[in-house]
């Protein structure tokens, strides 16, 4: 099998590690036989980022006209990863007896129990475009035909000047959170936002952490904490004070209580004291 797993970035979808004996109880749990190839994986690492990042497709999506993303593989845990997958398939509004893979807000990949218990299809959900239709026979199908794309992948940037595409103003960021605006590319702009001058830091930090205590949906909320981690991790040296240290605790104390797993461990991430 080709190289899988990227082990080298830290991945918020890595779950502790699991052996056959916990896989034969989920399988028990959800009802249904696992591939024997998604459980080789999960046995090698539970869950994270993927060396290659797409899947070919001719039907146009959310994504592209010719691909969709594939940047990680959901693990499995009690609780957890792809035993969330009835209760995710509640919120998202699909049809029972789909185990979600990868995916994020309104796209989202799936093995497909729908008619079988087990070898199942793989499935592809846009739930903007309202499209369900099959990418691949079985999940070694749909694994081998994995490729990297250049344009799946989130490259780190300098921002030069204000003609940049990521360059976002204050007030257009103001904009975004009167309107709590956080779609995916928002978030992205969100990301390389200066972060120099303090007073700018702790009006962000607050119009942040009021935005997301707003939010319903569990998948932008994750998306959301996703940026301010990312924001945490791009701006090593980014000084701090008592009121910023303060936004960030309620931040992550607000996405720890989430009730959602990914989310909370950026919460406890995000932390600006490490609890012991």
């Amino acid at each position: 099998m080709k190289p899988f797993w990227e082990k080298e970035e830290e991945s918020p979808f890595t779950l502790e590690k699991i052996d056959e004996e916990k896989i034969r109880e989920v399988e028990g749990s959800l009802g249904v036989t696992l591939p024997d190839t998604y459980e080789k994986l999960i046995l090698e690492w539970n869950g994270g980022f993927t060396v290659r990042n797409a899947f070919p497709t001719e039907r146009p999506n959310s994504w592209a006209d010719d691909h969709i993303q594939f940047d990680y593989l959901i693990g499995t845990a009690k609780g957890d990863g792809i035993m969330s997958s009835p209760q995710l398939s509640d919120e998202l509004g699909l049809p029972e007896g789909l185990i979600f893979i990868s995916g994020e807000e309104d796209t989202w990949i799936a093995m497909d129990y729908r008619q079988t218990k087990e070898h199942p299809p793989i499935h592809y959900f846009d739930l903007e475009m309202e499209v369900d239709f099959k990418l691949a026979d079985s999940f070694d199908e749909f694994i081998e035909q994995l490729y990297t794309a250049e344009d799946a992948m989130v490259e780190v940037v300098e921002i030069d000047d204000e003609s940049s595409e990521l360059y976002i103003s204050r007030e257009e960021l103001e904009l975004i959170f009167e309107r709590g605006d956080l779609r995916q590319q928002n978030l992205f702009k969100m990301t390389y936002y200066p972060m120099e001058d303090i007073e700018e830091m702790e009006w962000f930090f607050d119009r942040m952490k009021k935005c997301i205590k707003q939010i319903k949906d569990q998948n932008v909320l994750y998306e959301a904490a996703t940026a301010i981690h990312s924001i945490l991790l791009l701006n090593p040296d980014m000084p701090r004070n008592d009121r910023i240290n303060k936004e960030l605790q309620e931040v992550a104390e607000f996405l720890e209580n989430s009730g959602e797993s990914r989310t909370a461990f950026l919460g406890e991430d995000i932390h600006p004291v490490k609890k012991p």
